[in-house]
């Protein structure tokens, strides 16, 4: 993977939601060409962000439930608002929620906010696809273990 579009991830509530964050800054490749002199980060890559970390749900959630791993493949992307953008120096934090969960798929709202205003928000469906790929699998661990360092995992009193 090219973009590693989550730096960490805060709550996971095995069933139900998943939080993490994205810190914009100056650095990032994209501003030198989006845009030069008015950097905004593309609204592409929010909703990349917020796939990645609800697709990062959805095998976690496999994982938890000592189930094969599969890999989720975002394959729908429904109502994908973009409501304010995003510059250097904003803290992004992503939320995913689950709505469905089958064993080919998986369905999750999705929200994007910088201090408590929304940034972007829709429905991301995904495909479970198995993981052929030993190499595969142990790098989506190592991302793993690297953004949830800090993970709290909250109870779940009504999961889907």
């Amino acid at each position: 993977m090219r973009f590693h579009l989550v730096d960490r991830i805060d709550e996971i509530c095995y069933g139900s939601y998943i939080t993490g964050v994205k810190c914009i800054t100056l650095a990032d490749d994209v501003f030198n060409e989006h845009f030069p002199g008015y950097p905004i980060f593309p609204g592409s890559l929010i909703q990349e962000g917020l796939a990645q970390l609800a697709g990062s749900f959805f095998e976690l959630m496999r994982h938890k439930q000592n189930l094969p791993m599969k890999y989720s493949v975002l394959s729908i992307v429904n109502k994908m608002k973009f409501r304010k953008p995003a510059e250097p120096g904003d803290r992004l934090v992503y939320r995913a929620d689950v709505t469905i969960v089958r064993d080919d798929y998986g369905i999750a709202s999705v929200k994007a906010t910088c201090d408590g205003e929304l940034v972007a928000n829709g429905e991301l469906t995904f495909s479970f696809l198995e993981v052929p790929d030993n190499q595969l699998l142990e790098s989506r661990k190592t991302i793993y273990n690297i953004c949830m360092k800090k993970t709290r995992e909250i109870p779940n009193e009504n999961s889907v």
